[in-house]
């Protein structure tokens, strides 16, 4: 009978809630392809999470395309993660990706919500101002805002190619 916010981890578990509210951010897909790597050679399986709602909301948000391309940008300056890497994992992302179930009474659910046009733009300006986003990848990205999978994943590479 409260509320939750955090961010989902890929590791099997239930979430329960019950005459309260749930928020929900995925990982940022450079988090999740190396989750997802790191998986598949220790041999784990796809994890699976299920979410009990009852009476309440939760929602599942996906991160800005500000916080994607920071994060893809500073694994990519790292080392652990190349463009290369990129492409192979993003056709496999899907298939791969954390398994969701979800059974909702008198309440609501919602998986996968993008951020609003408003937030993203929020974001984005944020992060220009800190430096973390030069104006060209901020020209870029803002093309990506509503977009969804494969239109989202390209705008983030785009954005890469511009500040390499």
């Amino acid at each position: 009978m409260g509320g939750q916010e955090s961010v989902i981890q890929p590791v099997s578990k239930v979430y329960i809630t019950f005459m309260g509210g749930s928020e929900f951010r995925r990982e940022t897909l450079a988090r999740r392809l190396l989750s997802q790597r790191q998986r598949l050679r220790e041999g784990r399986t796809i994890p699976r999470q299920f979410f009990l709602t009852v009476m309440g909301g939760t929602d599942i948000s996906s991160p800005t395309l500000a916080e994607e391309f920071i994060d893809l940008q500073q694994m990519i300056r790292a080392g652990e993660l190349t463009m290369a890497d990129w492409d192979r994992a993003i056709g496999e992302l899907g298939r791969l990706d954390v398994n969701i179930g979800s059974f909702t009474f008198m309440g609501g659910f919602s998986e996968c919500e993008l951020p609003s046009e408003t937030a993203e733009i929020d974001s984005l300006a944020l992060q220009r101002h800190m430096g973390n986003i030069t104006r060209e990848a901020s020209d870029v990205l803002q093309h990506g805002i509503g977009k969804r999978d494969g239109e989202r994943h390209a705008t983030l590479r785009r954005a890469l190619l511009v500040v390499a």
